[in-house]
């Protein structure tokens, strides 16, 4: 592995652990499972008032983060007005595509790409 790539890597992780202490003294934790194909994530918010976060484990290091960063965009934005929604092949819909824009956007300001 170059240097540059050994780097990026570095910074990958030096903010995705900065998210994760932030998110986890917000409720907001996450588990990695295998998941079937096509199925990358999703989050529930528990009995507990805690938010879970369910990232396949079979995704890339990087895509677990974006996915991760998706999924913490729908509970900032989504789910206070909301409440909670169910579906499936929702991946052309407005709420999935500000997901997905918001985690390209965070993903990009960190220098991750």
């Amino acid at each position: 592995m170059n240097q540059d790539a050994k780097n990026i890597r570095t910074s990958l992780q030096r903010a995705y652990i900065g998210l994760q202490q932030i998110a986890r003294s917000n409720n907001i934790f996450h588990r990695l499972y295998a998941l079937k194909s096509g199925l990358w994530g999703f989050v529930y918010k528990s009995r507990f008032d805690s938010y879970i976060i369910i990232i396949n484990k079979n995704l890339s290091t990087e895509m677990q983060k974006e996915v991760y960063l998706h999924e913490v965009e729908h509970i900032l934005y989504d789910m206070p007005d909301v409440g909670y929604f169910i579906g499936l092949d929702m991946q052309y819909s407005t709420i999935e595509n500000e997901a997905d824009d918001f985690a390209k956007a965070v993903m990009e300001a960190a220098n991750y790409f």
